[in-house]
């Protein structure tokens, strides 16, 4: 026996003292009968937002892909165009954000050597030109081999060098330095075409990096720029080792790399079940790291914090994953930290089993105006319309991690009138756009790697126009 759904409300709609009423007769029911054999009280909700502060949504949205967007470039069956996504800030200087999207299964020079491409974007989520970089294109002088997957994670790294314009961090976890699949990353010094001016290569035993890397860690799967931990006035990074076994089979770990100016690493602290102060449970197949996400100075205490996905995690079902939010210190160790899962850290959200929540992640800026920054959470297998279509969460944060409200956009919430197919992956990476539209919210910009478009798996990526009804007061 079930207990009737007990429905959910957007608080700035007008709920009637009736529909008030009626939720409360609800719940004492459901607490009454709690008592008998067999009867389950748990919410199947499937409702498509839990803000209690505000009402987030979709208000317009830009495909790009081989059909669509104004974009260019050549792409081919399987490059999953769209795999991952970095914010480059204005590289041209025309007053709108630019953007970089990873295609890690590219076949420039080789096979799945991976490539990127730099999309420099009008104020209607179009392409105005593109730059690609890969083995064959941009200037980029780095050498690749065959499964590199260059461009599986990306990160905007600010301006590394001080030359006036953005650099970029793109992972290389197919990298075979030292040993096979142990992973790697390239830091790209940016012309303001989009080209490479220079770079450094970070792998075993490369680029400064003395950390204990194992075969299949695929190190480089995930990467952030958490700001300057340690006060020397050079941004830091995070990177993704989400298949290390610390503790158990492909846990996952996180490494924390100091950062010299020329890309090369002055030290590091990794962060696993075992390693760097981390208290949570972490379990086989968890792959912790899988996608990172700075997030500002949550706590207040000075020090970056940093969100942390881990898609295979088994909260309340098989696979339906969970995020970690870690307090650091500014050696790189964790002070404290939070998790959010299904009906875990205050997220009520629904979750099914596989939809891996956590495979993506984005600091998307304050988007209720109560002085927190909040994230942005994909969720790739979701199936809301059709099977692994794909969706994103929207997560209204509080400083002591937790969640204060949500909102859910895919093929049937959040407003989205986009259309996804099966298999498509909305969310498989995401990150924020400033305000391109100069709206009241920045917009966000979402990957789609399987995307169809043009030939199978070639991808996408959707540009999301946000609007906001009202904002709290801090």
């Amino acid at each position: 026996m079930v207990c009737p759904r007990i429905p959910r409300y957007h608080s700035l709609m007008n709920i009637s003292i009736y529909q008030r009423m009626s939720r409360g007769l609800l719940i004492a029911f459901c607490l009454i009968l709690t008592g008998f054999d067999g009867f389950d009280c748990s919410s199947d909700d499937d409702s498509d937002s839990g803000s209690t502060n505000t009402d987030i949504r979709v208000v317009d949205e830009q495909k790009i892909s081989a059909n669509s967007g104004n974009f260019d470039g050549n792409l081919d069956p399987g490059d999953r165009f769209g795999s991952a996504l970095a914010n480059l800030g204005d590289l041209e200087s025309d007053g709108v954000t630019d953007l970089a999207v990873g295609t890690p299964f590219n076949d420039d020079g080789g096979t799945d050597r991976g490539a990127v491409w730099v999309l420099f974007m009008d104020d209607t989520g179009e392409v105005d030109t593109e730059q690609k970089i890969s083995d064959t294109s941009g200037d980029f002088n780095g050498s690749l081999d065959d499964g590199d997957a260059f461009g599986s994670a990306l990160a905007s790294i600010g301006d590394l060098d001080s030359d006036g314009v953005f650099d970029l961090a793109v992972g290389v976890p197919g990298n075979d330095n030292g040993g096979s699949n142990r992973g790697g990353l390239w830091i790209l010094f940016l012309d303001i075409d989009g080209t490479v001016l220079d770079s450094q290569k970070i792998a075993d035993r490369t680029g400064g990096f003395n950390g204990n890397l194992d075969n299949g860690d695929r190190f480089g799967s995930a990467i952030a720029e958490i700001g300057d931990l340690d006060g020397d006035g050079v941004t830091d990074l995070a990177v993704g080792a989400p298949n290390a076994d610390d503790g158990a089979n492909n846990a996952g770990a996180v490494w924390i790399l100091f950062m010299n100016i020329d890309g090369t690493v002055d030290s590091t602290q990794r962060i696993s079940r075992i390693d760097g102060g981390f208290g949570g449970r972490l379990t086989k197949g968890d792959h912790f790291g899988a996608a990172l996400a700075g997030i500002g100075d949550l706590d207040g205490d000075g020090v970056p914090d940093l969100a942390v996905g881990a898609p295979g995690s088994d909260d309340r079902g098989a696979e339906r994953g969970a995020i970690w939010i870690l307090f650091l210190e500014e050696d790189g160790r964790v002070r404290d930290e939070q998790k959010i899962a299904d009906r875990e850290g205050d997220f009520d959200g629904t979750l099914n089993n596989d939809d891996q929540f956590g495979s993506a992640l984005a600091n998307v800026k304050d988007l209720n105006g109560d002085g927190v920054p909040d994230l942005a959470v994909g969720a790739p297998n979701d199936n809301d319309g059709a099977d692994n279509a794909g969706a994103i969460w929207l997560l209204l944060m509080t400083t002591d991690g937790t969640v204060d409200g949500w909102q859910k956009v895919s093929d049937r919430a959040g407003e989205f009138n986009g259309n996804l197919d099966a298999d498509d992956k909305f969310g498989a990476a995401i990150t924020g756009l400033g305000n391109l539209d100069n709206s009241n919210i920045d917009d966000i910009a979402v990957g789609t790697p399987g995307n169809d478009d043009g030939g199978q798996d070639q991808g996408a990526v959707w540009v999301l126009f946000m609007d906001i009804t009202s904002q709290v007061t801090p």
